[in-house]
Protein backbone atom coordinates (compact mmCIF):
# COMPACT_ATOMS: atom_id res chain seq x y z
CA UNK A 1 0.00 0.00 0.00
CA UNK A 2 2.53 2.89 0.90
CA UNK A 3 4.24 2.20 -2.42
CA UNK A 4 1.30 3.32 -4.43
CA UNK A 5 0.85 6.53 -2.02
CA UNK A 6 1.96 9.38 -4.51
CA UNK A 7 3.82 12.02 -1.43
CA UNK A 8 4.76 15.61 -2.61
CA UNK A 9 8.18 18.00 -2.44
CA UNK A 10 8.47 21.33 -1.89
CA UNK A 11 11.91 22.53 -2.11
CA UNK A 12 12.49 26.01 -0.27
CA UNK A 13 15.70 28.93 -0.34
CA UNK A 14 15.33 30.69 2.73
CA UNK A 15 17.81 33.24 1.92
CA UNK A 16 16.13 34.19 -0.93
CA UNK A 17 12.61 33.38 0.53
CA UNK A 18 11.24 31.14 -2.39
CA UNK A 19 9.95 27.78 -2.65
CA UNK A 20 9.26 25.30 -5.89
CA UNK A 21 7.42 22.12 -6.36
CA UNK A 22 9.92 19.31 -6.80
CA UNK A 23 10.49 15.46 -7.67
CA UNK A 24 10.43 13.73 -4.24
CA UNK A 25 12.31 10.24 -6.52
CA UNK A 26 14.75 12.45 -7.63
CA UNK A 27 18.04 13.48 -5.97
CA UNK A 28 17.48 16.72 -4.64
CA UNK A 29 19.97 16.92 -1.39
CA UNK A 30 24.04 16.81 -1.94
CA UNK A 31 25.53 14.21 0.05
CA UNK A 32 28.00 16.21 1.97
CA UNK A 33 25.17 18.58 2.94
CA UNK A 34 25.29 19.09 6.82
CA UNK A 35 22.16 17.68 7.31
CA UNK A 36 22.58 13.99 6.34
CA UNK A 37 26.46 14.36 7.02
CA UNK A 38 26.43 15.78 10.34
CA UNK A 39 22.44 16.34 11.70
CA UNK A 40 23.23 19.55 11.51
CA UNK A 41 19.44 20.92 11.04
CA UNK A 42 15.96 21.03 12.57
CA UNK A 43 12.50 20.21 11.64
CA UNK A 44 8.82 19.28 12.21
CA UNK A 45 6.03 16.97 11.73
CA UNK A 46 2.85 18.20 11.41
CA UNK A 47 -0.71 15.93 11.38
CA UNK A 48 -2.75 16.78 8.22
CA UNK A 49 -6.69 16.04 8.10
CA UNK A 50 -8.32 15.42 4.96
CA UNK A 51 -11.70 14.84 5.61
CA UNK A 52 -15.48 15.92 5.43
CA UNK A 53 -14.70 18.05 2.53
CA UNK A 54 -12.77 20.63 4.20
CA UNK A 55 -9.69 20.19 1.95
CA UNK A 56 -6.29 19.87 4.18
CA UNK A 57 -6.53 21.24 7.98
CA UNK A 58 -2.76 21.68 9.45
CA UNK A 59 -3.16 20.58 12.81
CA UNK A 60 -1.28 22.67 15.62
CA UNK A 61 0.47 24.85 12.49
CA UNK A 62 1.73 27.90 14.60
CA UNK A 63 2.87 25.82 17.86
CA UNK A 64 5.19 23.82 14.69
CA UNK A 65 6.06 27.16 13.18
CA UNK A 66 7.01 28.70 16.50
CA UNK A 67 9.16 25.73 18.39
CA UNK A 68 10.74 25.68 14.65
CA UNK A 69 12.09 29.29 14.90
CA UNK A 70 12.83 28.39 18.89
CA UNK A 71 15.03 25.17 17.29
CA UNK A 72 16.32 27.62 14.72
CA UNK A 73 18.01 30.52 17.40
CA UNK A 74 19.25 27.39 19.74
CA UNK A 75 20.94 26.02 16.39
CA UNK A 76 22.06 29.84 15.16
CA UNK A 77 20.33 29.12 11.96
CA UNK A 78 18.62 31.55 9.93
CA UNK A 79 14.73 32.62 11.40
CA UNK A 80 12.38 30.79 9.48
CA UNK A 81 9.72 33.23 7.53
CA UNK A 82 6.54 31.85 8.63
CA UNK A 83 4.86 32.68 5.75
CA UNK A 84 7.30 31.44 3.47
CA UNK A 85 6.91 27.63 5.26
CA UNK A 86 3.17 28.01 5.89
CA UNK A 87 2.85 28.90 2.34
CA UNK A 88 4.98 25.72 1.33
CA UNK A 89 3.30 23.38 4.33
CA UNK A 90 -0.05 24.43 2.40
CA UNK A 91 1.50 23.37 -1.18
CA UNK A 92 2.46 19.97 -0.29
CA UNK A 93 -1.06 19.69 1.24
CA UNK A 94 -3.02 20.54 -1.00
CA UNK A 95 -1.02 18.21 -3.86
CA UNK A 96 -1.06 15.39 -1.49
CA UNK A 97 -4.37 15.10 -0.59
CA UNK A 98 -5.30 16.14 -4.53
CA UNK A 99 -3.18 13.01 -5.34
CA UNK A 100 -4.69 10.73 -2.73
CA UNK A 101 -8.37 11.65 -2.02
CA UNK A 102 -9.20 8.48 0.08
CA UNK A 103 -6.11 9.14 3.17
CA UNK A 104 -8.21 11.16 5.58
CA UNK A 105 -4.84 11.53 7.67
CA UNK A 106 -1.68 12.12 7.06
CA UNK A 107 1.70 14.00 8.17
CA UNK A 108 3.83 16.68 6.57
CA UNK A 109 7.67 16.76 7.68
CA UNK A 110 9.54 20.36 7.18
CA UNK A 111 13.21 20.85 8.13
CA UNK A 112 15.83 23.16 7.55
CA UNK A 113 19.77 22.01 7.26
CA UNK A 114 22.62 24.44 7.41
CA UNK A 115 23.50 23.26 3.94
CA UNK A 116 27.26 23.63 2.37
CA UNK A 117 27.83 27.80 1.43
CA UNK A 118 23.66 28.24 2.38
CA UNK A 119 21.19 26.83 4.25
CA UNK A 120 18.63 24.89 1.93
CA UNK A 121 14.97 23.43 3.14
CA UNK A 122 12.33 21.26 2.51
CA UNK A 123 8.98 20.04 3.20
CA UNK A 124 7.81 16.41 2.17
CA UNK A 125 4.40 14.33 3.17
CA UNK A 126 5.39 11.61 5.48
CA UNK A 127 3.08 8.26 5.58
CA UNK A 128 1.90 7.49 9.02
CA UNK A 129 3.43 4.28 10.41
CA UNK A 130 0.70 1.49 10.63
CA UNK A 131 1.15 1.21 13.75
CA UNK A 132 0.29 3.97 15.39
CA UNK A 133 -4.04 3.24 15.28
CA UNK A 134 -3.38 0.33 16.41
CA UNK A 135 -1.47 1.78 19.56
CA UNK A 136 -3.90 4.34 19.74
CA UNK A 137 -6.62 1.81 20.50
CA UNK A 138 -4.50 -0.84 22.32
CA UNK A 139 -1.96 1.13 24.07
CA UNK A 140 1.77 0.60 24.70
CA UNK A 141 3.92 -0.78 27.03
CA UNK A 142 7.00 1.13 28.12
CA UNK A 143 10.18 0.81 30.10
CA UNK A 144 12.08 3.82 31.91
CA UNK A 145 15.50 4.52 30.55
CA UNK A 146 18.26 6.75 31.62
CA UNK A 147 18.65 9.89 29.85
CA UNK A 148 22.53 10.12 30.55
CA UNK A 149 21.93 14.00 31.92
CA UNK A 150 20.74 15.46 35.23
CA UNK A 151 17.33 17.02 34.85
CA UNK A 152 17.72 21.10 34.31
CA UNK A 153 21.04 20.19 33.13
CA UNK A 154 20.41 22.21 29.64
CA UNK A 155 19.80 25.05 32.00
CA UNK A 156 23.29 25.27 31.79
CA UNK A 157 24.59 23.69 28.76
CA UNK A 158 22.90 25.68 25.88
CA UNK A 159 25.22 23.48 23.41
CA UNK A 160 23.52 20.26 24.09
CA UNK A 161 20.26 21.26 22.59
CA UNK A 162 18.12 19.80 25.23
CA UNK A 163 14.96 21.52 23.34
CA UNK A 164 15.75 21.96 20.43
CA UNK A 165 14.12 19.63 17.39
CA UNK A 166 17.55 18.64 15.92
CA UNK A 167 17.83 15.49 12.96
CA UNK A 168 19.99 14.17 14.91
CA UNK A 169 17.70 11.44 15.71
CA UNK A 170 20.54 8.32 16.02
CA UNK A 171 19.93 7.41 19.90
CA UNK A 172 16.38 8.45 19.59
CA UNK A 173 16.16 5.44 16.81
CA UNK A 174 18.41 2.99 19.05
CA UNK A 175 16.23 3.52 22.28
CA UNK A 176 13.20 2.25 20.53
CA UNK A 177 14.92 -1.05 19.08
CA UNK A 178 16.03 -1.37 22.41
CA UNK A 179 12.67 -1.41 23.73
CA UNK A 180 11.28 -3.84 21.28
CA UNK A 181 14.44 -5.98 21.47
CA UNK A 182 13.24 -6.41 25.61
CA UNK A 183 9.70 -6.88 25.16
CA UNK A 184 8.13 -3.14 25.15
CA UNK A 185 6.78 -0.98 22.67
CA UNK A 186 8.34 2.32 24.07
CA UNK A 187 10.85 3.69 26.15
CA UNK A 188 10.11 6.62 28.92
CA UNK A 189 13.57 8.57 28.90
CA UNK A 190 14.30 9.82 33.16
CA UNK A 191 16.89 11.85 33.63
CA UNK A 192 19.64 10.70 35.80
CA UNK A 193 18.50 11.87 39.06
CA UNK A 194 15.17 10.15 38.29
CA UNK A 195 12.95 13.07 36.90
CA UNK A 196 10.67 11.58 34.28
CA UNK A 197 11.31 13.56 30.70
CA UNK A 198 9.63 12.51 27.52
CA UNK A 199 9.76 9.53 25.04
CA UNK A 200 12.15 9.40 22.04
CA UNK A 201 9.49 11.10 20.27
CA UNK A 202 6.46 11.74 22.09
CA UNK A 203 5.90 13.90 25.25
CA UNK A 204 4.49 11.97 29.06
CA UNK A 205 0.92 13.03 30.22
CA UNK A 206 -0.48 11.55 33.56
CA UNK A 207 -3.66 11.80 35.22
CA UNK A 208 -4.54 12.28 38.70
CA UNK A 209 -7.84 11.95 39.03
CA UNK A 210 -9.36 15.47 37.25
CA UNK A 211 -5.71 16.56 37.09
CA UNK A 212 -3.57 16.32 34.45
CA UNK A 213 0.46 16.51 34.45
CA UNK A 214 3.42 16.68 32.25
CA UNK A 215 7.22 17.17 32.92
CA UNK A 216 8.48 20.36 33.19
CA UNK A 217 10.43 21.23 29.67
CA UNK A 218 12.94 23.09 31.12
CA UNK A 219 13.91 19.96 32.98
CA UNK A 220 15.52 18.53 29.52
CA UNK A 221 12.86 17.73 26.86
CA UNK A 222 11.30 19.10 23.76
CA UNK A 223 8.35 20.74 24.83
CA UNK A 224 5.55 18.97 22.90
CA UNK A 225 3.40 20.48 20.41
CA UNK A 226 0.47 18.08 20.91
CA UNK A 227 0.89 18.48 24.45
CA UNK A 228 0.27 21.93 24.84
CA UNK A 229 -2.95 21.46 22.62
CA UNK A 230 -4.02 19.14 25.04
CA UNK A 231 -3.92 21.25 27.64
CA UNK A 232 -5.26 23.95 26.05
CA UNK A 233 -8.57 21.80 25.70
CA UNK A 234 -8.31 19.99 28.85
CA UNK A 235 -8.60 23.56 30.76
CA UNK A 236 -11.41 24.72 28.56
CA UNK A 237 -12.80 21.62 29.65
CA UNK A 238 -12.09 22.11 33.29
CA UNK A 239 -9.23 20.17 34.14
CA UNK A 240 -6.04 21.30 36.34
CA UNK A 241 -3.28 21.00 34.09
CA UNK A 242 0.35 21.65 35.51
CA UNK A 243 3.72 21.21 34.67
CA UNK A 244 5.91 19.20 37.71
CA UNK A 245 8.76 17.06 38.18
CA UNK A 246 7.84 13.21 38.14
CA UNK A 247 9.37 10.03 39.56
CA UNK A 248 8.79 6.60 38.38
CA UNK A 249 6.77 6.02 41.01
CA UNK A 250 4.40 8.93 40.20
CA UNK A 251 3.98 7.45 36.34
CA UNK A 252 3.52 3.79 38.55
CA UNK A 253 0.56 5.55 40.44
CA UNK A 254 -1.15 7.49 38.19
CA UNK A 255 -4.86 6.57 37.21
CA UNK A 256 -3.96 6.50 33.70
CA UNK A 257 -1.25 8.00 31.08
CA UNK A 258 -0.29 8.89 27.38
CA UNK A 259 2.29 9.33 25.15
CA UNK A 260 1.50 11.92 23.10
CA UNK A 261 2.68 13.50 19.41
CA UNK A 262 1.33 15.01 16.21
CA UNK A 263 1.46 11.94 14.25
CA UNK A 264 0.24 9.68 17.32
CA UNK A 265 -2.10 12.21 18.65
CA UNK A 266 -2.78 10.16 22.21
CA UNK A 267 -1.46 6.73 22.71
CA UNK A 268 -2.43 5.30 26.42
CA UNK A 269 0.86 3.46 28.84
CA UNK A 270 -1.18 -0.06 29.56
CA UNK A 271 2.59 -1.09 31.50
CA UNK A 272 5.33 0.93 32.27
CA UNK A 273 8.12 -1.53 33.36
CA UNK A 274 6.71 -4.26 35.97
CA UNK A 275 3.49 -2.22 37.03
CA UNK A 276 0.14 -2.73 34.50
CA UNK A 277 -1.85 1.07 34.06
CA UNK A 278 -5.56 1.48 33.43
CA UNK A 279 -6.62 2.27 30.13
CA UNK A 280 -9.32 4.70 30.14
CA UNK A 281 -10.36 4.66 26.56
CA UNK A 282 -13.28 6.71 26.93
CA UNK A 283 -10.63 9.91 27.84
CA UNK A 284 -8.15 8.69 24.96
CA UNK A 285 -10.82 9.28 22.50
CA UNK A 286 -11.67 12.64 23.84
CA UNK A 287 -7.74 13.59 23.55
CA UNK A 288 -8.18 12.64 20.21
CA UNK A 289 -11.16 14.83 19.55
CA UNK A 290 -8.87 17.52 20.91
CA UNK A 291 -5.97 17.37 18.72
CA UNK A 292 -8.09 16.79 15.37
CA UNK A 293 -10.16 19.95 16.66
CA UNK A 294 -6.80 22.38 16.63
CA UNK A 295 -5.61 24.19 13.43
Amino acid sequence: MAAEIAHTLVLLDPEAGTWERADPLAPQLRVDDLAPHRGDGIFETVLVSNADGRGPQAHARAAHLERFGQSARMLDLPAPDPEVWDAALDAASADFAAANPDIELFSVRYALSRGLDRPVGWVLTIPIEEKYPRQRREGVRVLGADRGYEAYFGQSAPWALIGAKTLSYATNMASGRWAQANGADEVLYFSHDGIALEGPSSNLIIRRGDELITPDPKAGLLHGTTQRTLFERAAEAGFLCSYQDLSAQDVAAADAAWMVSSVRMAVPIIAFDDTELAHDAGFTERMHGWVLASS
